[in-house]
């Protein structure tokens, strides 16, 4: 009796590359039941042709009016200057208001974030939509009253370090510094709540002494 070596027996049960290629063709569909079917958003059998080729960059149209503009766009797709394409040109909208503000009328008790952090066995943060809009407020009030932001700056957000940058060239951040001590220098409100206690420890640049360099003087609410 023949005995074949556990090392021939090894060699002779793995497959050669080319032997796993020919399942690569195997191809087997599993069609969806109909509750599945019946709560999909895409339900338009005509879907194909609205957005085919003869129909672009038109077809387009229809995701830019799921959006709500503060200035509707004069047009859909301006490819004039390759690759530097222009989408929905002359128009003008608010992406924080597309984003929360629009959906509380209907959905301000519905999740808008459901946040599932690490490690796993800590409960996920759930935040509505009603909850997001005064976080989101707070954050743009602070931003705006103790960081002197003004429309068309930058703002670098570090999700990670929780931290708010204002960027600003130095030409600019000296001529706020000095705007701020002719109309007399920061002034502390009465009082402070806890929260903008923690805002300011979270924006890195108001605790460097970025403008207001006396923002770190505040009355401790108990």
């Amino acid at each position: 009796m023949n005995e074949t070596s556990p090392a021939k027996a090894t060699q002779s049960s793995e497959l050669t590359e080319a032997e796993i290629a020919v399942h690569w063709k195997e191809e087997e569909y599993f069609q969806p039941g109909p509750a599945f079917i019946g709560q999909a958003n895409l339900t338009d059998p005509k879907v194909r042709e609205r957005f085919s080729l003869e129909n672009f960059p038109e077809c387009f149209r229809a995701y830019g009016d799921l959006l709500s503009w503060d200035h509707y766009w004069s047009q859909t797709l301006d490819s004039s200057n390759p690759p530097f394409y222009v989408w929905f040109k002359g128009g003008k909208l608010n992406a924080c208001y597309n984003c929360v503000d629009r959906h509380l009328e209907k959905h301000r008790n519905k999740a808008a974030l459901i946040f599932v952090g690490e490690p796993e066995e800590e409960a996920p943060q759930v935040i509505t939509y009603q909850e997001l809009f005064v976080r989101v407020n707070e954050t743009a009030a602070m931003l705006q009253e103790f960081a002197g932001l003004k429309t068309g700056d930058r703002v670098r957000v570090d999700l990670r370090k929780r931290t708010v940058d204002v960027l600003l060239e130095e030409r600019e951040l000296a001529a706020r510094r000095a705007a701020l001590e002719a109309a007399g220098g920061y002034r502390s409100p009465p009082s402070q709540t806890p929260w903008q206690q923690i805002q300011r420890a979270m924006v890195s640049q108001l605790g460097d002494g970025m403008i207001l360099n006396g923002a770190e003087k505040y009355q401790r609410v108990e």
